[in-house]
């Protein structure tokens, strides 16, 4: 797959459809990869430049040592960068799950990129922050990230990562949403230690047990204040999905201004491109 170089590493990244067109950008979450847009990509409308990154830690994407975090406003930084390298303009933006919150910010804080904005399963806005007050129903779900702060937890996942990927994809949807073909190819994808490392931290920093890296200081202290979304959006929610819940998304309403349209799937869990791509490419189709 092709690479750019950014000022923090590599990102790599999958191209479909014509160089010229209108860019979509489609973000994967955790635990996936650009593959999860497949089915997707072949149902869009043809004249659309559509470029698949894969997030630091996945594949051939990495990032400096110095530059190595989880945190949002860090992904949010690599996106950015993509969009410089490739002279992405006006562009639809994508985002599932890790993706959805990455996406998310490059829309608070660079909304002037963008046309329209997609996100997937995991909403925006104060509650969907661990660090925040959450209600019962929203810590039952994000078990494992609470896992993942702990001492055991860390280290069960540092020996056998593949243990919390599996029961992920297991649990959050219908177990036979990924084939045993493309869980053979993630669970290659994802395995560096710069993986385990941004996962661990992804999920700390999140939930206040971690410092950011200074490095994405400034850009950090304004994701955490939530600001507005001005960007339009339609947000995606399986009623089944077993790590977000419905209730969030529905909250997630009072952070965008103006047009935001907020579509609950009855029966879909939380790999909604891969169980239903053609509400994503509707959903596409209509910020296009």
């Amino acid at each position: 797959m092709p690479q750019v170089t950014t000022p923090r590493g590599v990102i790599e990244y999958r191209e479909d459809g014509d160089p010229d067109g209108t860019p979509v950008v489609l973000v994967h979450g955790f635990p996936d990869g650009p593959s999860t847009w497949d089915a997707v990509v072949a149902a869009l409308p043809a004249g659309l430049r559509v470029v698949r990154p894969s997030l630091r830690g996945v594949g051939g994407s990495s990032v400096h040592p110095e530059e190595r975090s989880g945190q949002v406003a860090a992904l949010a930084t690599d996106l950015l960068d993509l969009f410089d390298a490739l002279d992405l303009h006006d562009a639809v933006l994508v985002g599932h799950d890790w993706g959805s919150r990455a996406a998310h910010a490059v829309a608070a804080v660079a909304p002037e990129r963008l046309r329209g904005l997609v996100g997937i399963a995991t909403a925006y806005g104060p509650r969907s922050g661990l660090s925040t007050q959450q209600t019962l129903d929203d810590a039952a779900v994000a078990w494992y990230r609470w896992w993942l702060c702990t001492e055991v937890g860390e280290a069960a996942f540092r020996k056998t990562p593949s243990e919390l990927l599996v029961w992920s994809w297991d649990h959050w949807s219908s177990p036979d949403v990924i084939d045993p073909d493309d869980r053979q190819a993630l669970l290659a994808s994802f395995a560096s230690d710069e993986f385990t490392d941004t996962v661990v931290h992804y999920y700390r920093h999140g939930a206040g047990e971690a410092p950011g890296n200074p490095r994405y200081a400034d850009l950090q202290a304004t994701l955490d204040a939530w600001p507005s979304i001005h960007v339009p959006t339609t947000f995606l929610v399986g009623d089944a999905d077993a790590c977000e819940t419905v209730a969030a998304a529905r909250d997630a309403r009072s952070s965008f201004d103006g047009d935001f349209r907020l579509v609950e799937l009855a029966g879909v869990g939380h790999f909604v491109q891969r169980e239903v791509p053609a509400e994503v490419v509707a959903a596409v189709a209509e910020r296009l």
